[in-house]
């Protein structure tokens, strides 16, 4: 799912960042509410440690800071300079002022929200570290989140944006619902496995969807409503997701097959190199505009953009994955622009 989900981010950037100014394409609204509610999700079920008592195990955020903020700083920083030579239009404040005053960190906003979601984590562990009731977690998490959303709106604008903390109110919703779920995994695996479950996921992702990309379009299309209608949508997504990949992926990696098959191993590798083709992949992005009427032509259709925005993302994420392995050989890079651990014969 993580592979899957960082050829979705690659995708999107190469219709916002490479061709621009069609951020209007179904397509292109569909990928963003998809990829980062799944990045999200899977950090919160990864999240969640027990101690050998079977309680929650807090998180050591000194060690997520190393690897979420310290690649982050180092490649956006990087990005900062690299930018004015990079021939894109890029819809982020690809600036100093960017980077400390703008909620969307020059495209590295991620790694930062998600380092706070953690610290909030952290504090959550704390309350319900011996609770094993679903319904006393979910009442702690529910209070978590309305304690953040007190806190977003009385903070100031210029706070806001430096903390990126809308992101943090919008995205803790499903980070926690990946926690929930792998801390009650059997339950919702079993909601997963079951067709009536799946079925309703699917009709709420689509109903879901279409109000949050196009809310102007019904009375109801309030800030609130838009909100609530994004974690039932995240959630729902998530539930398909695990429904669709995971009876693959336990045969794709059944420890009877003398080896998973090709096409299994190939989104493994991303998933476990994810966070440095986020790094790094802006950094090979190229400029397209002169597809922008071509693909305006196709009336900015699904499969055409589908099909354009995943074979450009080949080679982008190709380059980032050799940019990664180059830099595998320095733990300097490694700790401060990849994120990445060191290489093998770099250990030896």
């Amino acid at each position: 799912m993580k592979g899957m989900a960082i050829f979705m981010v690659v995708m999107g950037h190469i219709l916002t960042m490479c061709v621009r100014d069609i951020d209007r394409a179904p397509v292109f609204k569909f990928i963003g509410q998809i990829h980062m509610p799944l990045f999200f999700f899977i950090s919160g079920w990864f999240a969640v440690k027990l101690n050998d008592n079977a309680s929650l195990r807090t998180p050591g955020l000194l060690q997520r800071a190393k690897r979420l903020l310290l690649p982050m700083l180092g490649a956006s920083t990087l990005f900062i300079y690299y930018y004015p030579s990079s021939g894109l239009q890029s819809p982020f404040d690809s600036t100093w002022s960017g980077l400390w005053l703008n909620v969307w960190k020059n495209g590295y906003w991620f790694t930062f929200v998600l380092f706070e979601i953690f610290a909030v984590y952290a504090a959550y562990t704390l309350i319900v570290r011996r609770v094993r009731s679903f319904w006393v977690e979910l009442l702690a998490v529910v209070a978590v989140w309305a304690v953040l959303g007190g806190i977003y709106l009385f903070l100031p604008a210029v706070a806001d944006a430096f903390l990126s903390f809308e992101l943090v109110f919008t995205f803790f919703p499903i980070f926690m619902a990946g926690a929930l779920a792998r801390r009650h995994s059997e339950a919702f695996m079993r909601l997963c496995a079951s067709s009536g479950a799946v079925t309703v996921s699917l009709v709420l992702v689509v109903l879901c969807m279409a109000f949050v990309c196009w809310p102007w379009n019904y009375s109801f299309g309030s800030k609130f409503n838009v909100i609530l209608a994004q974690i039932v949508m995240q959630i729902s997504l998530a539930i398909v997701a695990v429904a669709v990949v995971k009876p693959w992926s336990e045969r794709a990696f059944d420890a009877s097959r003398p080896a998973p098959g090709r096409f299994a191993s190939m989104w493994a590798f991303l998933g476990d190199k994810s966070l440095a083709i986020y790094l790094l992949h802006y950094f090979f992005l190229f400029p397209m505009p002169f597809m922008r009427p071509l693909l305006e032509s196709f009336g900015l259709s699904v499969v055409p953009l589908l099909v354009f925005a995943a074979l450009f993302a080949i080679p982008v994420v190709a380059l980032s994955l050799c940019a990664d392995y180059v830099l595998s050989f320095s733990r300097l890079f490694c700790i401060f622009i990849t994120g990445s651990t060191p290489s093998k014969a770099l250990k030896s």
